[in-house]
């Protein structure tokens, strides 16, 4: 299926950043293509991106693992619970469950309570090699309670694998903490914040010894040279990240309020994104937003999320619009 929303259509339903303009990318993509040579190759594992990104957290290369997406990273990570099984906390992510499907890795559900929160004894009451979480989580928004996190990655058995794609919306990072864990991957990309959502760029930060089994097990070569060297002078555009980051959570809160006074519930969010709870079909609402020029991600059929809606947080204006289209949709 298509990810393209009809022509002129806003896209609300893949959670890009619309805040970061796009000459600042043009610019370092373009910047990149002239530092690069795509007739050559780059170094095997992201070298470079490593050094970098080791420098810009405060922690060791040897603990940051490139990755063409995190998506890769997640699917690498799978291989991990082949024998001992992969425990998905839910609702969240659906890559988590291809994933495992995909190395015929057994996998047992675990469901955050009904306000989306972590239950720290729910997931170390289930025994298995790997576990996913999300924080923030997707699709609901919120990032669990760091307290809960640092329960299960103390308490479980396997690997805890906490992807955190949304971390520079929210409240912390476990990033300088996963170094020092025996079982923890903290998973990170360049799609979101970072504006790099074409490109395809991801890493894992994680003590020495998972990191080296990961790059011994994943592929060569995953990354493109010119997205490693964009990724690389991205991040020597924080500052200008982090502005649209902070514009991001003002109109966030903006529309969060705005969205209160419609008969819908709007859950909080630490992410670029808002879940929002209709009184009527997710699906028969998505159908009819389309419509209107706005394509937002049906959720209604993920576990808890019954008539739910995701819809990334887009500029001021846009977000205007998008309220009143949802207005006029929930009055038919």
């Amino acid at each position: 299926m298509s990810l393209e929303p009809p022509p002129g259509a806003y896209r609300l339903s893949l959670n890009e950043n619309l805040f970061l303009p796009k000459e600042l990318v043009a610019e370092v993509v373009s910047k990149a293509l002239e530092l690069v040579d795509p007739r050559l190759y780059r170094e095997a594992h992201g070298e470079e991106l490593a050094e970098k990104l080791a420098e810009f957290h405060g922690i060791d290369t040897g603990e940051v693992v490139v990755g063409s997406g995190a998506d890769y990273l997640i699917y690498l990570l799978a291989h991990l619970g082949r024998e001992g099984g992969v425990a998905i906390v839910e609702p969240t992510f659906e890559e988590y469950e291809r994933a495992a499907k995909l190395f015929g890795a057994p996998r047992v559900k675990v469901l955050l309570d009904g306000e989306f929160r972590l239950r720290p004894e729910r997931v170390l009451s289930v025994r298995a090699g790997l576990v996913y979480m999300a924080s923030p989580n997707n699709p609901t928004g919120n990032q669990f309670d760091k307290s809960a996190v640092e329960e299960v990655v103390e308490g479980f058995g396997g690997v805890v694998v906490v992807d955190e794609a949304y971390a520079e919306y929210g409240r912390y990072t476990l990033i300088r903490e996963a170094p020092a864990r025996e079982n923890l991957v903290v998973l990170r990309t360049f799609s979101k914040a970072w504006g790099l959502a074409g490109m395809r760029v991801g890493y894992a930060v994680t003590n020495r010894r998972l990191a080296s089994l990961l790059r011994e097990r994943g592929m060569v070569f995953a990354c493109s040279s010119l997205s490693l060297k964009a990724a690389v002078l991205m991040l020597e555009r924080w500052s200008e990240v982090e502005k649209a980051v902070e514009e991001l959570k003002r109109v966030r809160e903006w529309m969060r309020g705005e969205l209160g006074r419609l008969p819908v519930r709007v859950y909080p969010s630490d992410a670029n994104f808002l879940l929002v709870r209709l009184p009527v079909s997710s699906s028969w609402a998505r159908e009819r937003l389309l419509e209107k020029g706005f394509a937002v991600k049906d959720v209604g059929r993920i576990p808890l999320c019954e008539n739910c809606i995701r819809v990334t947080v887009p500029p001021k204006p846009v977000a205007e619009t998008f309220i009143k289209a949802l207005k006029e949709v929930l009055e038919r």
